[in-house]
């Protein structure tokens, strides 16, 4: 089974996460309608996760960070899709057996060899017995209003992260 997409409200969350508390799923429902609320209004809220990953791939594949949830918050849309500026939210598996909540901006690569995507700012909070699921969740998720207060242009955070800006000889996005 490959990826499914919808609203927060269909995700299967006891499927993604067997074995953990009840309270700790209606956690990250909760934080995860929070999110939804940061969208611009146009942008329907959608989630994506993907059930073959409830349980750490083994081995962990190289270069590849299993997804089990995430979603994105576009922040400046380009209708050719040249160039972006998102926030993304995902839970995933970062290490073999280390579940982790991870927040950061994407902005599309410049670089001479195409990486597609650069985060130039993230946050990984690993999900554990001292830090469950749905705090972990929380935890990286509230770094995004902050990012939100920053400037919607993908120039500001690649300058950030000193990458690559956008070749000259191509229009400049609008923030929407």
């Amino acid at each position: 089974m490959g990826m499914e997409r919808g609203t927060i409200d269909d995700v299967p969350l006891a499927a993604l996460f067997p074995g953990a508390p009840t309270h700790d799923l209606d956690h990250v429902r909760r934080v995860a309608a929070a999110v939804d609320t940061l969208r611009l209004a146009a942008e329907p809220p959608e989630w994506e996760w993907f059930r073959d990953h409830a349980a750490c791939p083994e081995p962990l594949p190289e270069g590849i960070t299993p997804l089990v949830l995430t979603t994105t918050v576009a922040l400046v849309h380009e209708e050719t899709g040249v160039d972006w500026l998102e926030l993304e939210l995902d839970v995933a598996w970062i290490r073999p057996h280390t579940l982790a909540a991870l927040a950061a901006v994407s902005v599309a690569c410049w670089c001479d060899i195409d990486h597609n995507t650069h985060y130039p700012v993230e946050t990984v909070v690993d999900v554990g017995s001292a830090l469950p699921l749905g705090d972990a969740f929380e935890h990286a998720a509230s770094r995004l209003p902050a990012w939100l207060a920053c400037p919607r242009d993908p120039e500001y955070w690649r300058a950030q992260a000193a990458l690559p800006a956008r070749p000259k000889l191509l229009p400049r996005l609008r923030p929407e």
